[in-house]
């Protein structure tokens, strides 16, 4: 597929998840919180994610080629716990196309966290600093992480292509790719790892 028509089909799913007016007041509680979000073409802040089920660590960045999903949630969150079968789904149906998908938990209690992880199939990776939510965590404000779950699509190219705290807007993004992903050679770093 040409590099044309790839920015044509991002182009259009930027189009789709920044359909409010310039200027006008959100219209919804998804719309502010969207509306706080890093924007597309924003560079994705790098992080070391040090998933407790895999060997090695890995940095966000060693994951450029592909894209990402990015989750940031915690285990407490009523509304993480209602958006986690929709997040599986998508990543039943993305990663084998080459789609990396990582959670950033923001949960305190280890324990917790691994059970939940655990019990819902989210296979992919997983990191926590196990620290309190905008209490002395490092990736809630550069990532402008204002209510949870808040979800970002990195591009190939470790910028940020969509934020949104809805799940079915980031499967809008995705769905608008499905032509350009091919199925993954190798797996993704998350089966790597196991």
């Amino acid at each position: 597929m040409t590099i044309f028509r790839r920015i044509s089909v991002m182009a259009v799913a930027m189009l789709c998840l920044n359909s409010c007016v310039v200027g006008a007041e959100p219209a919804t509680d998804t719309d502010k919180y969207d509306s706080q979000l890093l924007q597309p073409g924003a560079m994705a802040t790098d992080f070391t994610i040090a998933d407790p089920a895999r060997p090695e660590p890995i940095k966000l960045s060693s994951l450029r080629g592909h894209y990402v999903v990015l989750e940031f949630w915690a285990s407490w969150c009523p509304d993480c716990r209602k958006t986690t079968p929709d997040v599986v789904a998508l990543y039943k149906e993305y990663a084998p196309l080459g789609v990396e998908f990582v959670g950033v938990s923001f949960d305190t209690d280890s324990a917790a966290w691994r059970r939940y992880v655990e019990a819902n199939g989210m296979e992919w990776l997983q990191y926590s600093e196990l620290k309190k939510w905008k209490a002395g965590t490092t990736l809630d404000s550069p990532y402008r992480v204002n209510w949870i779950p808040t979800f970002y699509l990195v591009d190939p190219e470790g910028r940020i292509a969509a934020g949104s705290v809805a799940t079915d807007k980031i499967k809008a993004a995705l769905e608008a790719l499905k032509p350009t992903l091919t199925a993954a050679t190798g797996g993704n770093a998350a089966e790597a790892g196991k």
